[in-house]
């Protein structure tokens, strides 16, 4: 933070150096004498331009003609502050070479006026409307060039000036400077194109934040910068007397000047809003719109008079908030990211610049008329580090929404996925709930036919009800399936741990379900090892696992080997359930134990089973503490494994 303000000091410091560099190198200064200036060997020297001293006396509310210029009595200048007029008359009498040369004659005065030039008793130039009173009078810039030749090597000049719009100062004296038109482009067209080229600068950044704004993001921020570049381009084009290239009254530029500092001023604090963070930040943020405010209405429907007569208090209340609020800013974003260090940066520029243009408004720096304003300037440097801000912010944003909106679509992508899973798992529902349904219900109807047979056949009705009491079984497994992942998945499921037998947990399981379990031409082996320590289980959960594990084993072997083990290792009782069928592909290996995933059966056919048995395991003995996995190669049968904590 300390090398962000100190580049800051650093460039506010070399824009003042460079706009006090000297613009007119190689200049001569002669001072008159009583009006009169005596040019003939400062000519002959070659000099490129003269400067003429405004000399101690001039004409106070009065506009004097060629006619009346000799009989007219002059005041000297020492009083001109005090009498405070509002329209005068300079004479400049220069004494030059008695030869046909063309000069150049620029007047220079502190602060706009309107003004007209007698050269030999010819009117040589005008800008704007001098009159006796503001409703008659225009107000132009700040200067005027005209040319002229002397006769008999004497240039007779008047000088009107008139200024009744500004409450600080009224018409002032004016600086004459002389050169020859082959000497280069005057200072003032080169400042007026310039303020075009810095205008056109700001403009074109207004419109590519515009862009951003109405294509990319619609952020508030980004829309009050622009036209915060927009309200500087326009005080630019006042402030360097490019204006006057367009069809603008004079009266109207002169509002334009002290308007655009307020709109400037609303657009800024608008745009800094984003950064306020606190009540004191936001209190100074909303003191400063206020008063931006409020002084705006004064330049749009008050009286020139009084709204320059209280620009120095509208000033000092930007300074008030400017210093303790971005004080207080730095302070709140000491650690700033890459895109805030880049707002800070610009910011810390123009505000640094814009508080030495009021300390120099204000004459802290001594003779206003001797300071430049640099916040034009400062604000370039401000739009290009809020553009680079601006562009991180975006391309933040933009990365942000594509991540999101990638996001979204691997979302939507395993919602579809999952839809579909649903969909194969209610086909497979169906099917698998169907075919229980319809052995109980043709069993049935056999043995109600075998009762009403005289005699009854009591032995092919007892083997009839066993099938139907292992398919309601079954049944009942697949209904409780549905159940357990409705519980487990609203976090319901409950398991009630105590301790009890391993061998007794697998004996039960295997006695209580043999008749559904023994299937498929299939060996049911079981291998237990001796002494057995106790588990800490729930006896009915677990027989749950055994029970779905072991009839996996059976649908999916035909004629072969089942084998249920069980080992202590290492704290934990592992049991194993191992068979020789069809086995599991290597790509659904990895998901045997998520939702919804079915394999074929042995000997092919469609997919069998809810897809939620090995989920519901996985579960069941998470909740133990234990853990399952499985050993598979496909058509090489498949073990799976799983552990119970020793009681």
């Amino acid at each position: 933070m300390l090398f962000l303000l100190l580049a800051a000091f650093l460039t506010v410091f070399a824009l003042m150096l460079l706009f006090r560099l000297p613009k007119r190198p190689g200049s001569v200064t002669v001072i008159g004498q009583d009006g009169v200036y005596d040019l003939t060997a400062v000519i002959d020297s070659g000099a490129p331009i003269i400067h003429l001293a405004p000399d101690h006396t001039y004409y106070p509310n009065t506009y004097l003609t060629p006619e009346n210029a000799d009989a007219a009595i002059p005041e000297r200048t020492d009083q001109l502050n005090k009498l405070h007029v509002q329209y005068l008359t300079q004479r400049f009498v220069l004494k030059l070479p008695d030869n046909s040369d063309t000069y150049s004659l620029t007047f220079e005065l502190s602060g706009r006026h309107a003004m007209r030039v007698y050269v030999n008793g010819r009117i040589a130039g005008q800008t704007g409307n001098l009159g006796t009173t503001k409703q008659s009078t225009e107000v132009w810039e700040n200067n005027i060039t005209v040319t002229a030749s002397a006769v008999n090597g004497k240039m007779d000049i008047l000088l009107h000036s008139a200024q009744f719009y500004h409450a600080k100062r009224g018409a002032s004296l004016a600086e004459l400077s002389l050169s020859r038109p082959e000497a280069g482009m005057e200072p003032i067209t080169f400042d007026r194109i310039k303020g075009l080229l810095v205008m056109g600068a700001l403009l074109s950044a207004a419109i590519w934040l515009l862009v951003i704004y109405l294509m990319l993001t619609h952020t508030k921020a980004t829309l009050y910068f622009a036209l915060a570049c927009v309200s500087m381009a326009l005080r630019e084009c006042v402030q360097s007397q490019a204006w006057t290239y367009f069809p603008i009254p004079g009266n109207v530029s002169f509002l334009l000047e002290y308007l655009s500092v307020a709109l400037l001023t609303i657009f800024l604090c608008l745009y800094l809003k984003q950064f306020a963070l606190g009540r004191f930040l936001k209190s100074t943020l909303y003191a400063a719109l206020a008063g931006s405010g409020i002084y705006g209405l004064c330049v749009l429907f008050g009286d020139s008079i009084f709204y320059t007569s209280i620009l120095k208090y509208y000033q000092f209340l930007l300074l008030l908030c400017i210093l303790p609020g971005i004080s207080r800013l730095f302070w709140k974003l000491r650690r700033p990211t890459w895109e805030q260090t880049a707002a800070l940066y610009g910011i810390a520029v123009f505000f640094l610049s814009a508080v030495a243009d009021i300390l120099m408004y204000l004459d802290a720096f001594g003779d206003a008329g001797a300071n430049l304003p640099v916040s034009e300037a400062a604000m370039l440097v401000f739009a290009l580090a809020q553009s680079f801000s601006l562009y991180l912010m975006n391309s933040r944003v933009l990365a942000e929404a594509r991540s999101a909106e990638q996001k979204l679509a691997a979302e939507k992508a395993a919602l579809e996925g999952l839809d579909r899973m649903k969909t194969a798992f209610l086909g497979n529902v169906s099917h698998e709930l169907k075919t229980p349904l319809a052995v109980i219900s043709g069993y049935a109807q056999n043995a109600e036919r075998q009762l009403l047979e005289s005699p009854p056949d009591a032995a092919g009705v007892s083997g009839k009800m066993q099938i139907i009491s292992s398919e309601a079984k079954r049944l009942g497994l697949m209904v409780g399936q549905i159940l357990d992942v409705t519980r487990i998945e609203e976090g319901g499921m409950t398991v009630e741990r105590k301790v009890c037998g391993a061998d007794e947990l697998i004996n039960t399981a295997i006695s209580s379900y043999y008749p559904m379990l023994n299937k498929n031409g299939n060996r049911l082996e079981v291998r237990l090892e001796a002494d057995l320590p106790d588990v800490l289980a729930d006896p009915a959960r677990i027989s749950q696992v055994l029970v779905n594990l072991i009839s996996n084993a059976v649908r999916f072997t035909a004629d072969g080997l089942i084998t249920v083990s069980a080992r202590e290792e290492g704290g934990f009782v592992s049991i194993r359930v191992a068979d020789t069928g069809a086995g599991i592909s290597a790509e659904l290996l990895p998901f045997v134990f998520d939702r919804y995933v079915t394999r074929k059966k042995s000997g092919g056919g469609q997919d069998t089973g809810t897809g939620l048995g090995l989920y519901i395991c996985r579960s069941i003995v998470e909740a133990h503490g234990g853990t399952i996995s499985v050993e598979s190669e496909e058509g090489r049968g498949a073990a799976f494994r799983f552990t119970l904590p020793i009681a």
